[in-house]
């Protein structure tokens, strides 16, 4: 795989991490949650996913605080490492790609959720989630198309 790749794709990985890092102690970012994205719901421009903020996610705020937190960590991880691995040569590298692969599936999932939930809200969150899942789309076709050959 291509260095440049991995060493982007690693970077990626480490600001997966300083996010949810910054929701410790998770008790206290799933407490407040409920409240964030009422705000995010408040003028939201997609009426499919205001509603969506207003019906699903607030009322179970809790289950979205757990999900939102494991699933940074997980793909911060899964980022990380993986791509350390490769950049490293540490071995056989199809379990580590398919790693990969749903680290970068599972960050585009929540840069694109984060996107549509407060995109709207200001440049620097609309831009760095769209940059973000670019980022990833690219990444992810790397990987598979290099899976394959």
């Amino acid at each position: 795989m291509n260095n440049y790749l991995l060493a982007i794709i690693l970077a990626e990985g480490l600001l997966w991490f300083r996010s949810s890092l910054g929701k410790f102690p998770p008790e206290k970012f799933i407490g407040n949650l409920g409240g964030t994205l009422t705000r995010f719901a408040d003028k939201n421009p997609y009426p499919w996913y205001k509603d969506f903020l207003q019906n699903t996610a607030i009322p179970n705020s809790q289950v979205f605080g757990f999900l939102t937190f494991w699933g940074e960590f997980l793909v911060a991880l899964s980022l990380t490492l993986g791509s350390l691995y490769l950049l490293l040569k540490m071995g056989k590298s199809g379990v580590v790609k398919s790693l990969l692969v749903l680290g970068l599936l599972g960050g585009m999932f929540l840069n694109m959720t984060f996107w549509l939930a407060s995109g709207w809200m200001s440049a620097s969150t609309d831009s760095l989630n769209l940059f973000m899942f670019v980022v990833g789309l690219i990444s992810l076709v790397y990987v598979l198309k290099t899976s394959k050959s």
